[in-house]
């Protein structure tokens, strides 16, 4: 009798087990997307004495900018996300956290943001136009990455407008990769950021003479 039950048992475990390596309860996992952060190559500068805090606002942008996506477009006119791969932040974020970077670099100004809780002089606003890489020259070759940003220069108490500037930069990537476009939206925002840094230095040069 304890034979038999123990063949039972077997026999049943064997079933089970043979059912077990036929059948998957649980789908196969999809692939994590790539996050990518956006650096510059600023180096921090010792800042001057009198050295102006400015804060630096989150960038206004359109709806599909205001995500992590990384963007790209086919026509110049409509946009699509990379799949699998995206910013470590909304773009805004991002763009504003590089901002400040590059003011890092210039020993005229100590960049902050809004939530720091300090007090400063002047504030600078950022409007994303352009934040895609571009197939200008089809899907098969390497894009243009393209920034574009409007930016406003103001007094923090009373808002008093002291600037406006317009700072567009393109940069080839080298292949159709992702990490190829990705590098080149960050050469293209670097020179983007040195530019709005000359352009402040300028304006506050200008006003203080």
């Amino acid at each position: 009798m304890m034979s038999r039950t123990l063949i039972a048992l077997g026999a049943a475990l064997a079933l089970s087990s043979s059912l077990a390596a036929c059948v998957s309860i649980l789908p196969d996992p999809a692939p994590a997307p790539a996050v990518y952060r956006l650096s510059t190559s600023v180096q921090p500068a010792q800042k001057a004495t009198d050295a102006e805090i400015i804060r630096v606002d989150r960038p206004a942008s359109t709806q599909i900018f205001n995500t992590n996506d990384i963007v790209v477009t086919h026509d110049g006119q409509k946009l699509s996300a990379v799949a699998q791969a995206n910013w470590a932040e909304v773009t805004p974020i991002v763009i504003q956290g590089t901002m400040i970077d590059a003011l890092s670099g210039s020993p005229d100004f100590i960049g902050l943001i809004p939530t720091s809780g300090a007090r400063t002089k002047t504030r600078l606003h950022l409007s994303i136009k352009n934040f895609e890489a571009n197939f200008d020259n089809g899907p098969d070759s390497a894009p243009m990455a393209v920034v574009q940003y409007r930016v406003t220069y103001a007094r923090a108490d009373d808002r008093k407008l002291l600037g406006t500037h317009i700072v567009r930069e393109t940069r080839r990537a080298e292949s159709i990769n992702v990490s190829s476009v990705v590098s080149a939206m960050e050469a293209a925002n670097d020179a983007a950021m040195t530019n709005i840094v000359k352009w402040l230095e300028q304006q506050r040069k200008a006003s203080s003479s």
